[in-house]
């Protein structure tokens, strides 16, 4: 299961999402929650869309796993971070070209060789602090995206 997992944040850190999505079940199902709203998490996109956006985002993105911890059932807790510059707009934020670094915690579920199901989590504040966002709710930042 840990394998899995690792090969998928290696890919997003090689910035080849073809080969981190190619991991993921069809129907796989992602809830990145700071991202809710910003970028489709439908179900038949399966949440793809975050991770090209992500990939896209930082041309110099940096993914390092910390630590993986096996759970039951096929789950993996993964303790990772990304760093990066910006160089293009992301979840909200008009491209400064500032420089991120932000630790999250995702929960991946493997299923035969395949991930099923993805959370992500990290502090959405934090995000936007590093890429200087002035105000951190989300009306502000809709705003800011539609002045």
């Amino acid at each position: 299961m840990s394998d899995v997992v690792t090969a998928f944040f290696r890919a997003l850190g090689d910035r080849d999402s073809a080969a981190a999505l190619a991991l993921l079940a069809p129907d796989a199902d992602v809830e990145v929650l700071p991202s809710e709203g910003t970028i489709s998490m439908d179900p038949a996109g399966s949440g793809r869309a975050y991770f090209a956006a992500t990939v896209a985002a930082f041309p110099d993105l940096m993914v390092t796993v910390r630590a993986i911890t096996e759970l039951a059932d096929g789950a993996v807790l993964a303790e990772m971070s990304i760093e990066g510059t910006q160089a293009a707009d992301y979840l909200g934020a008009i491209n400064q070209e500032k420089h991120l670094d932000l630790r999250q915690a995702w929960l991946l579920t493997v299923r035969d060789g395949l991930i099923v199901q993805v959370r992500g989590f990290w502090d959405e504040n934090q995000l936007f602090r590093r890429l200087a966002v002035k105000r951190l709710d989300r009306i502000a930042i809709a705003e800011g995206a539609s002045a």
